[in-house]
């Protein structure tokens, strides 16, 4: 590592990037961590752009170990978290190009964002939920896929617009257009979606 590198790294502080130095010095442990801290919110990203929670999870597990496969080449020059969305973006394409697969059915049963049935709701609670999580999934699926990740990084796993740059590699002002964009149709497909049920229960 040059010296310009370590100056680099010694500046952020962020127990995320201390954990990650530990993981690039293979501290199985420190991987461990971080897998807790955010496997949760890798999984919802993938669910967020898929719609299927099996694939969401075997996407999510390609994620950290594509990670720990590429520890030693870590340089802290930015968030871990960008770093990390930065690997799943990948791991997304990736599986795109290989797969040639379109985001998958809307799968209700099991969700990364427990939209499953609560026994301490009522019923119809449990049922408007499913409903709510079915047409945030259907909108999103007809979203352009950058907006889609954009959508998903920020509302749904709460990136600040920063991290989703460094993790889409691509200047803030864009993350800001397509987060607004994906926004307005979000809204204007949610509002159709909710206008045409209501109408057939007329």
């Amino acid at each position: 590592m040059q010296k310009g590198d370590e100056t680099m790294e010694v500046r952020d502080s962020s127990p995320d990037i201390a954990l990650m130095l530990q993981v690039r010095a293979d501290d199985a442990g420190a991987f461990e961590e971080l897998h807790r801290r955010y496997q949760r919110r890798v999984l919802g990203f993938f669910y967020g752009m898929c719609g299927n929670a099996q694939a969401a999870a075997d996407l999510c597990q390609e994620t950290f170990l594509r990670a720990w496969k590429v520890r030693r080449r870590y340089r802290a020059t930015g968030s871990f978290v960008g770093y990390l969305f930065g690997i799943a973006r990948m791991i997304w394409l990736e599986s795109r190009r290989t797969a040639r697969r379109s985001p998958q059915c809307v799968d209700t049963a099991q969700t990364a964002w427990e939209f499953a049935d609560d026994p301490v709701r009522a019923p119809d609670a449990c049922a408007a939920r499913r409903e709510a999580a079915e047409a945030i999934l259907l909108a999103l699926e007809n979203l352009p896929e950058e907006q889609r990740m954009v959508f998903v990084m920020r509302a749904l796993d709460g990136l600040s617009l920063e991290d989703i740059a460094a993790a889409l590699d691509c200047p803030v002002n864009t993350v800001r257009s397509r987060k607004i964009l994906a926004i307005k149709k979000v809204r204007h497909l949610l509002s159709s979606v909710f206008a045409t049920r209501a109408d057939r229960c007329l």
